[in-house]
């Protein structure tokens, strides 16, 4: 049935036909039988409600949880009670369910997706999901706050959509855009570091000069005063990867001076990597990347969300307990550090993540010249030897050019003996056709149940999907990042029901600044989640990852059921701009 339509309640007498009209079984509006009744007899209400009753409310705090009521009149959240609620009006049965905040994606690239009209088999797993909020605009990539005009600006798309065009430049006019046409999910949003500063230069390698650093200071200021969340940065990937300490330390301090988050994708997340001297002995190289910015916070003060956490290759899973360690430690100090992850071994990515930098700084020159494309094979032969992360752990989701879309799905290694050629020669043909849209991929090998189990259990981290759905996408974490989270707390018994609910609500909500969501208080937005504890899980595979959780019942946002028995409402059109 529909459940996002709904009808102001007239009069304190509504007839069981008028209640089926609502769109929710009439099962579920009657309590115990019949209609609730108040004492006296109140005016016409403009604000139609909706009443949760007999549900286990988890509050998004970490408190215990209490079997009460939930009461949403209009957008917000009227009451929560454990006693009765006096009021007339449609109810639905909760006994025996979790009553939660609305799940809070604390990495997302959904930015891309929600201005898109249609394409709503993108968006609605995330409902179906329980998500109802999106932290976006993260790893340097944001969609807006650019230049204007910028010569650049055609370069900052994903292939996702070659068809479509960017007809904004800063924040608020990306953020009219999302107002005019609807949004499915609520969105905070970061600014991007690496496409600002591509639409003022393109990739160019070389440092700022003092004037662009201005401008681009400027810019990310305008973005944060616009309501962006904070900043974000992206030091694997071009452009951010070519940024000095200096221009990095000033980009901090901004952010610390508007009292918002920088959040980074690291410069390397395996136990070798070619942006640090290979050597056999010393520091895993994830770990000077991870003290590398906790440098940065304790110089500047910044509040440091270091993006998913992950361990690329086999050989970096190990040092899962010291990076861990040195962000207790960072703590332990005063640091404002907090991370986040996905439940799944496997994450979103793009091809060039595995291109060193003395690769990326002579691009597309680089792809001709037979030197550097025998460093780079000689390199990359190395680093899987050595990391265990190899061409059979890199899948296409998106090849990002109509030759080579045929392959979406595969593996580089399946790819190159189809062709009767070597990985790496297919490896190149992709990176350079795709150019500066990048083929999209999604990287296995990335952790183990061990990691995920640290992972889950760590105070200092939230919950996330990373994922940025295409035409093709393999990854799963659309589909059941968070039922996976809750099935992990309790089959594997890692923590309380109340703590994982506080991770993916509550926790997210106070780190990106986020008023009025992620808890179930009176005068919140109606953002709720009601889940089967004990049956919900995630149903993907690998061969079939596209399959809707088990568990995740009824969602509503900002007031309106956007999911009932498992059925998305598709354009409900429910989401709002959350200006941070």
């Amino acid at each position: 049935m529909n459940c996002r339509e709904s009808e102001d309640v007239e009069t304190r007498h509504i007839s069981r036909r008028k209640l089926l009209g609502l769109g929710v079984k009439a099962s579920g509006l009657l309590m115990g039988g019949s209609l609730v009744k108040s004492a006296a007899v109140a005016a016409v209400d403009s604000e139609p409600r909706m009443l949760l009753k007999n549900g286990l409310i988890v509050d998004g705090e970490g408190k215990k949880p209490f079997t009460g009521n939930v009461l949403i009149k209009g957008a917000t959240i009227e009451d929560v009670s454990e006693g009765p609620v006096n009021v007339e009006c449609p109810a639905l049965d909760c006994t025996g369910k979790v009553i939660a905040p609305g799940f809070i994606d604390a990495h997302s690239h959904m930015d891309w997706i929600l201005p898109l009209q249609g394409h709503d088999e993108l968006k609605s797993p995330f409902i179906a999901q329980g998500c109802t909020t999106f932290v976006a605009g993260n790893c340097g990539f944001g969609i807006a706050g650019f230049r204007k005009p910028s010569e650049y600006k055609k370069q900052l798309t994903p292939g996702l959509f070659p068809s479509s065009e960017l007809t904004w430049d800063t924040m608020a006019e990306y953020y009219a855009h999302l107002r005019s046409i609807g949004s499915s999910h609520n969105l905070a949003n970061f600014a991007g570091h690496g496409t600002i500063r591509a639409s003022m230069r393109g990739l160019n390698p070389s440092p700022l000069t003092g004037d662009e650093m201005k401008e681009l200071l400027s810019l990310l200021e305008q973005a944060m005063e616009e309501g962006a969340a904070g900043v974000s940065l992206g030091l694997q990937y071009a452009p951010g990867i070519f940024a000095t300490a200096d221009e990095i330390k000033g980009v901090a301090q901004l952010v610390k001076k508007k009292d918002k988050v920088l959040a980074v994708h690291g410069r390397a997340y395996s136990s070798l990597s070619s942006e640090y001297e290979i050597k056999l002995i010393g520091p895993p190289h994830n770990l000077l990347a991870l003290q590398e910015m906790i440098g940065v916070a304790r110089q500047t003060g910044v509040s440091l969300q270091y993006s998913h956490l992950m361990f690329a290759g086999t050989s970096s899973h190990k040092t899962y307990k010291q990076c861990l360690d040195a962000i207790d430690a960072a703590i332990a100090e005063g640091i404002d550090i907090k991370t986040d992850s996905y439940p799944y071994h496997c994450g979103n990515s793009v091809l060039s993540v595995l291109m060193p930098k003395w690769f990326r700084e002579n691009l597309p020159d680089n792809y001709h010249n037979p030197e550097a494309l025998k460093r780079l094979e000689t390199e990359l032969m190395a680093l899987s030897s050595l990391v265990g992360l190899g061409y059979a752990d890199i899948q296409i989701t998106s090849a990002g050019h109509a030759d080579l879309s045929r392959y979406d799905g595969m593996f580089l290694s399946e790819i190159a003996a189809a062709r009767e050629t070597t990985p790496f020669k297919t490896y190149i043909e992709f990176a350079e056709k795709s150019g500066t849209r990048d083929t999209r991929v999604l990287l296995h090998s990335y952790s183990n149940m061990e990691i995920i189990d640290a992972l889950t259990q760590h105070p200092a981290c939230l919950f996330m999907t990373d994922a940025l759905p295409g035409k093709e996408n393999r990854n799963p974490a659309p589909y059941g990042a968070f039922p996976l989270f809750l099935q992990y707390a309790r089959e594997r018994k890692l923590i309380p029901l109340e703590q994982a609910i506080r991770k993916m609500t509550g926790a997210t909500a106070d780190r990106f600044h986020l008023k009025n969501r992620g808890y179930l208080k009176k005068g919140m937005a109606a953002d709720v989640t009601v889940f089967d504890w004990a049956s919900v899980k995630d149903n993907t595979t690998i061969v079939e990852f596209d399959r809707a959780p088990t568990g995740i019942e009824t969602v509503f946002m900002n007031g309106k059921c956007v999911l009932r028995d498992g059925k998305v409402d598709s354009p409900a059109h429910a989401g709002q701009v959350l200006s941070i």
